[in-house]
């Protein structure tokens, strides 16, 4: 009874492609993070604008791009889950992904393979796009392609007998033909354990290579069968009509024995690179194994079948998986065929390809020095993509993802002149040295070595090469914050009570902070639940409800407040201290609606309940005007203004051109005078163009007055309207798709207001779009993008990122906007960015970064009365109690892209690099955040009397130790003030803080922090740790150092046999795992440690945590147990363990109301939930845990953490606070699990079942299969499995209609009650806010 939600999106960039795929005008960059595809536009610059974004259902480890029949527009491959393929394309006409077929292998695959299937498939792409393969392990799909250039050129000729087919195909307009399964060993009967597959290119039919080892080897078996690894091409014949596809193999060429560690194929324009972790070769097209590049010293020597170049010196490894960017040579340009490598340190390596007509006579590797190690924050790259494909400059334009570090546009300046100013030198080396490259030459006919330096200088000199560094610019970047290795929540905006004198704005908020990264750009990211703005400026008023700033000549010059429950406004003058200005003829002793600068700023324009006054700059009075009826709405745009009054009329003014003393009244349509007007807006678009005559080719802005009737229509007309007025259709029902059309007015309308504003402008930061924005009376937010296609139609993202949910219809969450009114505010300058503020009991922003979807957030933690522009980059805000003050935007490191605001905090400088932030805890206490860290050193393999051990090799490469240490960090700093540093090879595993009890008698309890630590040995040692036990103590801060106020101090330090991995806190002691044993400790007042209760695990503990007096502990192959620990007397009592044998890799308590939950991640990506239920039958009185749920994650989970949860609506019980839980994932990603009543999980049951069965899926995904189907399926409670708020929050995106048709299969009241449970899931880290 538990739902899952991701409250932080994916942020580790996959795979990317290049192709035209929803605009046929420029090529797009297509990526995908985990389950998101997002389409960029990229700019002349190298700026990422985000045009398109589709979340799926499913995790999409591969995709390829596909052309299309009679279409600019290319499809999509998406390979998904363990084996399935959706074929899909753009649809313009609903701005959304249509799916075309959806390929299902699993099943098939489980039959033809003798092993486990591999968790994801590798797809691969014939180059003349004519087919696409999906490989598991030893078994391949065939899916056969119907695309454009199905007989060009070459191919005419032997493609005879399929062209009856491929013509039949074509006439039923499928894409795709019937898949075809088979073995490996159906390609060749040798064909066994198979590494890689991939096309060849320039071949007529499709043709496969294949490289598979005959007996699986690796680095301890190598030296039995050194060279286990055989190469194999195929050419395919297919032939296929629309019942089933038959496939032909041909073996064209066959390479045996290379070397064990070859891993990934790259094909190329005559043949195929094979990479290896030491060794690269050629093969050609023909079979003729070309050319060897030894990599490192643990190079294979022994294949010597070809022309051998030895860069063994440079110490390369590329390890798998090996990231390549490849481009064909092209004749206008000059430029020949380049391939450039990257390696998971991201260090670039050039590959020069020169040929003579099949023989390729130059083939080497050529490592890129950077000049400003731009790429030292960057590892393990996923992807690259070329972008400037068709240009032919100095520069080449490279997208690259990375699992650590930003993915990054780079453009790499001068690649050419640095390949070009590859050097080689002589320098004279010992003759022992040099007779062994002399012996290696010699035996090599195609060396360039012996041709250049050995002949002349035999034994003398040695050729040394230089290359130029070439200087590498990031033009623009996506935020990764992966890997999320910890989490913990901690004060870091509250840590001030007073800003600028008044209270905190982010008052009592928690943040959540995650350690992100390895190596060098590993650092802290702050998790905000809210927008902080910095603070410019703080004023206090005695009497205020609403607020305008008037700018003269661009500089503030007049604040003029208004007091609705006094009926009063007052001038100040800005400029002088905000003095009281009494002069002029203002008008005082009235409440003021609105009031502005008028008439190119020569004017004031001020409207009170019933009066509008027009005034010079020093409030002469010029013109009055009395209104019969209460003005509710103003707006204005010179040179006009737009008042509602409460009867539902309205009223256009247009100033005098001339004098500007006078007022004009504008001529509205007769229409008008038969509809109630709720509220009007003047605005500029061009999005009546196509209607207006004169303008239908014209994308010039024209001004338009807008209204919002009370039947929910929002209408448009232009100064000269000729009677004629335009609507935006499907409005009213807030379709997924608007557009302009001519209004009639209907024949009967129930007036049954929902809109509250309307506003179209633009948002964004240095690319701006335009966006409609709704504000509903329930205090919904909803929004629409224009098309850049068709400026009269609008669109929803409801398959992307849409608004967060904010407030409910039908008064089903009245709390949020009964107190202080929602208004929406456009600031189209808020230090950078254009925004929308809007205010209430609860203010939220939204904002768009030009790489994401507008995003809401709540805005500060207190509530905003009234806000006005300040300044060139800063906005005024007053709150509840009349406190006023200057806001402006951190951007800091902040990012506004995800769904939750991210700080990235840098704790390492030029002058210390602590590498890898392994764990994080927060210090209730003295505030203070304590950051654990790895760094890599040079690992010494030393024995039990630390001598060097036997067969240590000086001159290779070795393996790398670590050393770690503690770090203590203020956070209104962020320095270092204090650190600890351990010996080396010593790995931190665990560190928290905890409230340790020291006296038993008063219960006196002291907040320490606890270390457990592993010594990283050698395999003949046995294992060992240590723990140790920190205070921190409040000194004498430094001089000029205010922030250096705590130290470390070691209370307690034992070295330990076995190592320690998990430490956690049980009822006033504390508990740590010695290998094979977990052990409760107390602390005395004399600062000893005294062991009191022990327990035997199975094999290793991966996890620990604690609930009042229960503990739960993950084994690493036996699942995990449930303990209760007891004080009087010491002891520890097994109350239950898993049935199902889980390698754990986190877990946490998840309590609800009376029943005792676990949540509990394996290695498999698979999220359990069991349940503690004495009553149950089969539970043996509880000792059995019942297994509830198993849930898909489309990441590696690898930590979890307990949080307190916000109930919106029901007050909890004092005695069990609400709790939820929330986990960190390898890919960036976060997510939540929130306990549900009985009621509630009932009706989102149902609704969940609805929106999965009557709603189109991306892709033909079933969300249901995509999350439960896995082996523990039948174990668990199928009828009650885990909800996925991602589908269920669908729901606020179907059309008011089909909302209330879908609520009623829940019940009578349930769109009442469904509205409730959304708002309270969404809400439920409101808890942090304090």
């Amino acid at each position: 009874m538990n739902i899952y939600e991701d409250i932080l999106d994916a942020t580790v960039v996959s795979l990317s492609k290049t192709g035209h795929f929803t605009t046929g005008k420029y090529e797009e960059l297509l990526t995908v993070r985990t389950d998101i595809l997002s389409v960029y536009r990229v700019s002349l610059k190298g700026r990422l604008i985000l045009t398109h974004e589709f979340k799926f259902e499913g995790k999409i480890s591969d995709f390829v791009v596909v052309p299309q029949r009679d279409s600019p527009l290319a499809c999509l491959l998406l390979c998904t889950s363990v084996a399935k393929i959706s074929v899909v394309r753009f649809d313009e006409a609903s701005n959304s992904i249509e799916t075309l077929s959806l390929h299902y292998y699993e099943d098939k695959f489980r039959e033809h393979s003798i092993l486990e299937l591999s968790k994801e498939s590798t797809m691969r792409i014939d180059p003349g796009k004519r087919c696409a393969i999906l490989f598991n392990n030893d078994v391949i799909a065939l899916l056969p392609l119907q695309t454009s250039s199905l007989n060009d050129g070459e191919e005419d000729e032997d493609m005879d007998e399929e062209r009856p087919d491929k013509r039949q195909k074509s006439d039923n307009g499928r894409l795709t033909a019937p898949s075809a399964i088979l073995n490996a060993k159906d390609l060749h009967q040798d064909v066994k354990n198979v590494i890689d597959v991939t096309f060849l290119r320039n071949f007529t039919r499709p043709t496969l290579a294949v490289i598979f080892e005959n007996k699986p080897v690796w680095a301890g078996t190598s030296q039995i069968l050194p060279l286990p690894i055989t190469y194999m091409a195929f050419t395919l014949e297919v032939t296929s009509n629309d019942l089933y596809t038959n496939i032909k193999s041909t073996v064209i060429a066959t390479v045996k024995e290379l070397s064990w560690d070859f891993h990934t194929m790259i094909p190329i324009s005559n043949g195929c690179i094979i990479v290896g972790s030491n060794e690269m070769a050629y093969i050609d097209n023909t079979g003729s194994l070309q050319s060897i590049i030894l990599l490192n010293s643990y190079a294979n020597t022994n294949m010597r079948k070809a022309r051998v170049v030895d860069r063994s010196k440079s110490q390369i490894l590329l390890h798998k998986p090996t990231i390549y960017s490849w481009s064909m040579s092209d004749q206008k340009s000059g430029t020949g065929e380049t391939l450039l490598i990257m390696d998971h340190q991201a260090a670039f390596y050039y590959i020069p390809l020169e040929y003579e007509g099949r023989l390729l006579t130059k083939f080497d590797i050529i490592n890129l020095p950077i000049v400003n190690d731009t790429l030292k924050n960057n590892s393990n790259a996923t992807c690259i993509s070329r972008l400037n494909s068709n240009f032919s400059g100095n520069y080449v334009d490279l997208f690259v993802g990375f699992r650590s570090g930003d993915a990054s546009v780079l453009r790499l300046n001068n690649l050419k002149a640095a390949i070009e100013s590859r050097d080689e030198h002589k320098e004279i080396t010992s003759s022992s040295e040099n007779d062994a490259e002399k012996f290696e030459d010699e035996d090599d006919l195609y060396s360039e070595e012996a041709s250049d330096a050995g002949k002349e200088n035999e034994g003398k000199e040695v050729v040394v090469e230089t290359v130029l560094p070439f200087d590498i610019e990031v033009l623009s970047s996506l935020r990764n914050i992966a890997p999320i290795t910890s989490l913990t929540p901690g004060k870091i905006c509250s840590v001030d009570k007073f800003v600028e004198g008044l209270s905190n704005p982010n008052r009592n908020e928690v943040s959540l902070v995650a350690t992100s990264g390895n190596g060098t750009g590993s650092h802290l990211t702050e998790i905000q639940m809210s927008v902080r703005p910095e603070v410019q400026l703080a004023l206090k008023f005695i009497s205020i409800t609403q607020m305008w700033n008037l700018k003269i000549k661009n500089k503030d010059k007049y604040l003029i407040t208004t007091d609705s429950n006094k009926n009063k406004s007052d001038i100040y003058l800005i400029d002088k201290n905000f003095a009281l200005y009494k002069e002029g003829r203002f008008r005082r002793d009235a409440t003021t609606v609105s009031i502005s600068m008028f008439g190119g700023d020569k004017r004031i324009v001020q409207v009170t309940t019933n009066h509008l006054y027009l005034y010079d700059t020093n409030f002469k009075r010029l013109t009055t005007m009395k209104f019969e009826y209460e003005v509710v709405h103003v707006s204005v745009m010179d040179p006009y203004i737009l008042i509602t009054v409460s009867r539902g009329d309205i009223k256009i003014y247009e100033l005098d051109a001339k004098h500007k003393k006078k007022l004009f009244r504008v001529e509205l349509p007769e229409i008008l005078r038969e509809m109630i007007i709720t509220s009007g807006v003047i605005l500029r678009s061009n999005m009546c163009n196509e209607f207006l005559t004169g303008l239908e080719n014209s994308s010039e802005e024209q001004l338009l007055f807008t209204f919002v009737s009370a039947d929910n229509q929002i209408i448009f007309f232009p100064r000269e309207h000729n009677d004629r007025i335009f609507q935006l259709t499907g409005v009213d029902q807030l379709n997924e798709m608007l557009y302009i059309s001519t209004y009639s007015l209907p024949d009967e309308v129930v007036p049954d207001p929902s809109i509250k504003q309307v506003m179209i402008n633009k948002l964004g930061n240095n690319n701006k779009e335009e966006y409609l924005t709704i504000l509903t009376f329930g205090g919904e937010v909803y929004q629409y993008k224009k098309s850049s296609r068709r400026h009269s139609r609008f669109y929803r993202n409801t398959t992307g990122g849409d608004l967060a949910i904010t407030g409910a219809p039908d008064n089903a969450y009245a709390k949020g906007v009964s107190s202080i009114e929602r208004i929406m505010h456009y600031i189209p300058e808020y230090n950078g960015f254009s925004v929308i503020l809007i205010t209430g009991s609860v203010p939220y922003i939204i904002v768009k970064e030009d790489d994401s979807v507008p995003r809401i957030f709540k805005f500060a933690n207190i509530p905003l009365v009234s806000l006005t522009r300040w300044g060139r980059h800063s906005v005024m805000c007053v709150d509840d109690i009349k406190n006023a003050r200057v806001y402006t935007l951190d951007r800091s490191n902040v990012y506004y892209g995800n769904r939750l605001p991210l700080k990235k905090i840098e704790i390492s400088d030029v002058m210390e690099d602590y590498m890898t932030l392994t764990r994080v805890t927060y210090h209730e206490r003295s505030q203070m955040f304590i950051v654990c860290y790895s760094k890599e050193i040079e690992y010494k393999a030393l024995g039990e009397d630390g001598e060097k051990l036997v067969g240590y090799q000086e001159n290779t490469p070795h393996a790398r130790g670590f050393k770690s240490g503690i770090l203590l960090i203020n956070p209104k700093t962020w320095n270092v003030i204090d650190k600890r540093e351990f010996d080396d090879n010593s790995l931190i595993n665990d560190a928290r803080t905890m409230l340790i009890q020291l006296d038993s008698r008063t219960r006196r309890r002291k907040e320490y922090v606890i270390v457990g630590v592993a010594h990283v040995e050698t395999e003949d040692l046995p294992p060992s740790g240590s723990l140790s036990v920190f205070d921190i103590k409040e000194v004498v801060p430094e001089p000029g150092k205010p922030d250096t106020n705590f130290k470390l101090g070691e209370v307690f330090k034992e070295n330990i046999r076995g190592a320690v991995s998990s430490v956690c806190d049980i009822s006033g002691r504390f508990l740590i795992n010695q290998s094979q044993k977990v052990i409760v400790r107390d602390v005395q007042e004399d600062n000893s440690v005294v062991p009191v209760a022990f327990l035997d695990v199975p094999v290793f503990v991966t996890d620990v945590k604690s609930f009042g007096n229960f503990l739960i502990i993950g084994d690493a192959m036996q699942g995990f147990q449930f303990i209760g620990f007891d004080a009087e007397p010491y002891r520890m009592i097994p109350l239950g363990r898993s049935v199902s044998k889980l390698e754990t890799v986190a877990l946490e308590f998840l309590v609800n109301g009376g029943d005792i939950f676990f949540a509990v991640t394996d290695t498999k990506d698979i999220l359990h939930i069991f349940k503690y239920a004495p009553d149950e039958p089969n539970s043996l009185s509880g000792q059995r845990l019942v297994h509830c749920t198993s849930f898909n994650l489309h990441s590696t989970n690898t930590c979890m953490v307990l949080l307190p949860k916000n109930e919106e609506f029901s007050a909890a019980e004092k005695s069990l606070s609400p709790v939820q839980v929330v986990g960190g994932q390898t890919d960036g990603s976060l997510f939540k699990l929130v306990p549900l009543r009985e009621d509630t999980y009932r009706r989102l049951y149902v609704l969940q079942q609805q929106l999965v069965e009557k709603e189109v899926q991306l892709g033909g995904l079933n969300p249901r299969m995509e999350r439960l189907s896995n082996e523990y399926y039948h174990l668990t409670h199928a009828v009650r499995p885990m909800l996925e708020f991602n589908v269920i929050r669908r729901f606020n995106t179907l059309s008011v209609d089909k909302r209330k048709q879908t609520a009623q299969k829940a019940g009578r009241r349930a769109h009442f009650d469904i509205w409730r449970d959304l708002v309270n899931i969404e809400f439920s880290l409101r808890s942090l806010c304090g």
